[in-house]
């Protein structure tokens, strides 16, 4: 026993004992129940080998982290990337597990081997981060427990980027090796033919419009012609649509594939992200392959109607008026304001600020070719043809709501309804009156003759508060969906009908930005 230390004196001070606090031993801390998940090889000898070896790394890292992890599991499906989750047992059994919170931490080599694709990753990253559980993807050195929610998004986000630009190299390598050994098969068929064990065959009710279409061009009549006379004969085109263009007649016209040829690339996308296709005008590889599949139309026919697209496409363009062209009056500058006039240079035809040629330092903008600025053109239509429903849908839709809810609110359009309501009214009694012989004949048409006057006067009024600027809006938009509806397939070449259709105005900035302004007053800014 220690001896009791004497009591204090009294007034005497007394000093706090400090009390001593040992360290917590090692074996007092909780540890992070830790998986492994892993991906391992079909082939049954690389799978035993791969399975041991990751059995091998994993248990020599815990060993490592025997202070912080407890491994509790190792888990291995058998297969490729592309297996969907639902198909892999173990990565199955890891998540119930994380459910039933047997887990804290999940190691795995990669995204790709942890999900099929980087969208389910994260769906189960988010899922799991909400179970308290995190994961460590090593190569992407992530470790989900230390991001939030919008890092998360933007990680992942990028590393798509990223999946996405290897994807798209890989497959195109592939696509251009069989281009240039002929053997590529667009899955598109052209209207005529249908895809049969990759091959392209003829569909015998198509091929005869086709074969008809041919005909009647060679016989004189133009493409807007042959347009008309299908859509009246009640033929749909190849997406069902029962009307018919001009430019799909020109398009059908031209295409190689008619004569069993294909001319592969002729169009190309330059960039990934964001998705941009243009006509190749020689910056990628193009290639021609004779005798690819069976033929609709003769060679010699095709080469005909070739001949006269050029003929008549000539004669179009000398018809022109001088000095009078598609664009004059069409754009203007960003910076000054002024409208863009046409120049022949030596690159070319050019198209310049007005401002800016009288006068360099009035105005800083730029020259533009032509042939960019219908690009540029192309490039909004083709987006708008990929996602109209979801832009130009999403537009009608607001529109008719703001409609139905400026009519309902409009007090001057309710009372002159009212008005007209009770001239209805009073026309409806001066009838009964002049049947039961109450009223003169030439009294009651005076009578009538007058309140049918005030009734079109107020009818025309109630008019003009409906077509208010929504309502106008409303129409424009519903006409131009239906526009860009009839469009079967990306445009690559410029179409000067559909651009006299839609286009209200267009903006050119020293950026190399042109705005487009559509029917509607919808606006698009795009990239030239």
């Amino acid at each position: 026993m220690y001896a009791q230390p004497p009591p204090p004196r009294k007034g005497e001070k007394t000093m706090a004992k400090p009390m001593l606090i040992s360290p917590i031993s090692r074996q007092g801390i909780k540890l992070l129940r830790v998986a492994a998940y892993c991906r391992v090889s079909s082939s049954s000898a690389d799978q035993l080998n791969s399975y041991a070896t990751q059995i091998d790394y994993y248990t020599r890292l815990a060993k490592k982290k025997k202070n912080e992890w407890n491994m509790v599991e190792i888990f291995a499906d058998e297969g490729i990337s592309g297996m969907k989750a639902k198909n892999r047992p173990e990565f199955q059994r890891m998540i119930r597990m994380c459910e039933l919170h047997q887990l804290d931490l999940i190691i795995t080599k990669s995204v790709s081997r942890f999900a099929r694709n980087v969208k389910e990753a994260l769906e189960y990253v988010r899922k799991l981060k909400l179970l308290g559980v995190g994961i460590i993807f090593e190569k992407e050195g992530i470790n989900t427990q230390s991001l939030g929610d919008e890092m998360l998004l933007n990680t992942f986000t990028a590393i798509a980027q990223e999946e996405s630009k290897a994807i798209s190299q890989n497959q195109r390598l592939s696509i251009v090796k069989r281009m240039e050994l002929g053997i590529y098969v667009d899955s598109n068929a052209p209207y005529g033919f249908r895809l049969e064990n990759k091959q392209l065959v003829e569909y015998p009710p198509e091929a005869d419009t086709v074969r008809w279409i041919f005909r009647s061009y060679l016989n004189g009549m133009s493409t807007t012609e042959i347009a008309k006379v299908l859509t009246e004969r009640g033929i749909p085109t190849k997406n069902g649509k029962e009307k018919w263009k001009s430019t799909k007649i020109s398009y059908m016209l031209s295409n190689e594939r008619y004569i069993g040829d294909c001319h592969y690339q002729k169009t190309y996308r330059d960039t990934i992200v964001p998705f941009k296709q243009s006509k190749n005008r020689g910056e990628e590889d193009m290639y021609y392959a004779t005798g690819t599949h069976a033929s609709i139309i003769e060679k010699e026919t095709f080469d005909k109607a070739q001949v006269l697209l050029q003929k008549r496409k000539e004669q179009f363009t000398k018809s022109i008026t001088f000095n009078t062209y598609l664009l004059t009056s069409r754009i203007r500058c960003s910076e000054c304001g002024s409208f863009y006039r046409r120049k022949v240079r030596s690159g070319g035809v050019k198209w310049v600020c007005a401002k800016h040629e009288e006068n360099t330092k009035s105005c800083n903008s730029n020259y533009y070719s032509e042939e960019r600025i219908y690009d540029g053109f192309l490039s909004v239509v083709n987006k708008l043809r990929f996602g109209q429903e979801n832009i130009l849908g999403q537009v009608i839709a607001k529109l008719e709501s703001a409609t139905q809810k400026y009519k309902r609110n409009n007090k001057t359009a309710m009372q002159i309804s009212q008005k007209i309501a009770a001239i209805n009214a009073t026309i409806l009694k001066l009838n009964e009156l002049r049947s039961k012989g109450y009223l003169a004949p030439e009294i009651h048409q005076s009578q009538v003759r007058e309140m049918q006057k005030q009734l079109c006067t107020l009818k025309e009024d109630r008019q003009d508060q409906f077509e208010s600027r929504i309502l106008t809006m409303l129409q424009d938009v519903r006409k131009l969906k239906t526009l860009i509806d009839e469009i079967d397939e990306p445009l690559y070449e410029f179409d000067e009908k559909l651009f006299e259709e839609i286009i209200v105005e267009m903006a050119l900035n020293n950026a190399d930005e042109l705005t487009v302004t559509l029917l509607g007053g919808l606006k698009f800014t795009e990239l030239i």
